[in-house]
C-alpha cells in the first residue's frame, strides 16, 4: 500500500531498496553534519558498506522502515523505528533521513508521523531518539512533534560528536 504525503508515496521498505537508502543516508550525512561530525568520518562513508548495513537493518523483524518515494520509484527519504533497545515499553526512532534536494517539503514529517502511528499501534507510545546536540535544525524539527531532551547524553565512538536523547510522551488516542 502506498500513501501520498509531502509529495511522496510512503511504503514499507524492502531489501531491494538498500542501495537507494544508502544514497539518501550518505547525501543527508554529508549535507547536514559538516562541523558536527569529524570531516574524516564523512569522507569515509562508503556506498557498498552502508548498503550492506542498511540491507541487514531493513530485514530485521524487530524494526520497521518506511520509505518516501517520488516519481519513477526514486526514494527520497526513510525512517527506521522499533522498540527502544534500552526500554522495552517505549518505541524508538533509529533514523530519519531525507535527501537534501527533497527536504523542506513535508517528507520528513510524513515519515515521522507514520513511524509514530506504527509505534502507537504496537503499544509503544512513549518514543525516544538520539540526535546530535549541535544539529539545531533536527532538534527544532523534532520539537514540533513533541520531543524534548530527557537529560541523557552519549558520544558514539564512530561519530565522535555529542548526542542527546529526546523523548516524546505517549499520546492519548481519541
Amino acid at each position: 500500500m502506498t500513501v501520498q504525503a509531502g509529495g511522496a508515496r510512503l511504503r514499507k521498505a524492502e531489501a531491494a531498496d538498500a542501495d537507494k537508502l544508502a544514497a539518501v543516508f550518505i547525501a543527508a550525512w554529508r549535507h547536514a553534519y559538516p562541523g558536527i561530525v569529524p570531516e574524516e568520518r564523512l569522507e569515509r562513508l562508503e556506498d557498498k558498506r552502508i548498503t550492506t548495513w542498511l540491507s541487514a537493518l531493513v530485514a530485521s523483524p524487530l524494526t520497521g522502515t518506511v520509505v518516501a518515494e517520488c516519481d519513477e520509484d526514486q526514494i527520497v527519504g526513510f525512517c527506521r523505528f522499533g522498540p527502544d533497545p534500552d526500554e522495552a515499553s517505549a518505541g524508538h526512532v533509529f533514523s530519519l533521513y531525507v535527501s537534501p534536494g527533497a527536504s523542506h517539503h513535508g517528507i520528513g514529517g510524513s515519515l515521522l508521523l507514520r513511524a509514530l502511528e506504527e509505534l502507537e499501534q504496537r503499544h509503544l507510545g512513549r518514543v525516544t531518539l538520539w540526535v546530535f546536540e549541535e544539529n539545531k535544525v533536527a532538534r527544532r524539527f523534532y520539537s514540533r512533534f513533541g520531543f524534548v531532551p530527557d537529560g541523557q547524553r552519549r558520544v558514539e565512538p564512530d561519530y565522535g560528536a555529542e548526542e542527546i536523547r529526546l523523548c516524546r510522551p505517549a499520546q492519548i488516542s481519541p
